[in-house]
C-alpha cells in the first residue's frame, strides 16, 4: 500500500509516543531536550501508510552546519530500509533548507545500518564507551591553571574553545552548553590568565556517573590541562559515590584514549558506528 511522507505535527505526539515506546526498532538520543520539544520542529517528519503512522525521524541542527538525526522509530513488521528511502528526499531537502551542509546518525541498533546504507550515507567513524570501576586518580603533574565552576557569562568562551577543539560535526555551541549548563551537576573550566583554556561537564544517571564533554584549546593542549579537568570531574563522582564511571570516545582517538586509560578506564567493548551524508549540492 502506498504511504504518505510528511512534517510531523503536535497532532502527533501520541502516535509518535506509542511507535516509540512500543515498538523494537526505536532510537532517541535528545540530551537535554524531551522528545515533546521537538516534535513541531520542521525536521521532524513521519511516514504515515492508511492514517496511521509507520515511521518517525527526528533531524536537529542546532549552532552547526551538521545536523543530527537524534530520533528514528519504525513499526514492527514494516520495511525500515523501504520507508527510509521514501522519507529521506523530502526530508534532507527540509534539513537542507534550515541550512544543514551535513547530517549524520548515530547507529544505536543494527537495524539502522543498513537504512543508513541504502539512502546513501556514508560510515564517518565509531563511538566507543569506556568504563573505570575504581575510584583512584593518579598525581598528575601541577599546572598553573585555576579550576572553577563555569558561569553562565562563560558560554560564549566556552563554545569558542568548543570550536577549536573539535570538527563541525562534534561542534556544542552556545545552545546546547547553556541548555547544559542548567542540567547538569558539574561543569567546570579551566581559566589562565582570565582566559578560558579548557573546559569539562558530567552528567548523573541515577548513580551512573558519565563525563560528557572534556575539551582544551588547541593552544594549549599537552600541557595537562585536560588532566587536570578529568581529575576534578572524578572527583565530584567519586564524592556523590557514583558508580559505574563511563565517557565515550572516538575509536581513533588515540591520544585521549592514552589519556582515560591512564586514569583507569577500560573499553567496555560497547561500538557505535556514526554514518553521515553531505547535503551540498
Amino acid at each position: 500500500m502506498p504511504v504518505h511522507v510528511r512534517p510531523a505535527t503536535r497532532a502527533d505526539r501520541t502516535a509518535i509516543l506509542q511507535l516509540v515506546r512500543h515498538h523494537r526498532r526505536a532510537q532517541l538520543a535528545l540530551d537535554w531536550w524531551s522528545l515533546e520539544e521537538w516534535l513541531d520542529a520542521p525536521t521532524a517528519w513521519v511516514v504515515e501508510r492508511m492514517g496511521q503512522i509507520v515511521a518517525f525521524w527526528l533531524g536537529i541542527q542546532v549552532d552547526s552546519p551538521v545536523a543530527w538525526l537524534r530520533g528514528a522509530a519504525v513499526a514492527d513488521g514494516e520495511d525500515a530500509v523501504a520507508l527510509f528511502q521514501q522519507l529521506w528526499p523530502p526530508f534532507a531537502r527540509a534539513l537542507a533548507s534550515q541550512g544543514a551542509e551535513q547530517v549524520v546518525g548515530m547507529a544505536y541498533g543494527e537495524w539502522l545500518e543498513p537504512v543508513y546504507q541504502a539512502a546513501g550515507f556514508i560510515r564517518q567513524t565509531v563511538v566507543i564507551t569506556l568504563r573505570k570501576d575504581d575510584w583512584r586518580i593518579p598525581e598528575i603533574p601541577a599546572v598553573p591553571v585555576d579550576i572553577r565552576r563555569a558561569a553562565l557569562i562563560d558560554i560564549p568562551r566556552i563554545a569558542e574553545v568548543d570550536r577549536l577543539a573539535f570538527e563541525p560535526m562534534w561542534w556544542y555551541g552556545p545552545t546546547i552548553l547553556t541548555r547544559a549548563w542548567h542540567q547538569v551537576p558539574y561543569f567546570i573550566v579551566a581559566e589562565e590568565e582570565g582566559e578560558i583554556v579548557g573546559y569539562a561537564f558530567l552528567d548523573l544517571y541515577g548513580m551512573h556517573g558519565h563525563i560528557v564533554r572534556l575539551a582544551v584549546h588547541p593552544m594549549h593542549q599537552g600541557r595537562a590541562i585536560g588532566a587536570r579537568l578529568l581529575a576534578e570531574s572524578l572527583r565530584y563522582l567519586i564524592d556523590v559515590g557514583a558508580y559505574p564511571i563511563t565517557l565515550n570516545t572516538q575509536i581513533e582517538n588515540q591520544a585521549s584514549q592514552a589519556l582515560y586509560r591512564r586514569f583507569g578506564f577500560h573499553p567496555t567493548g560497547q561500538e557505535i558506528p556514526i554514518w553521515g551524508c553531505s547535503l551540498k549540492a
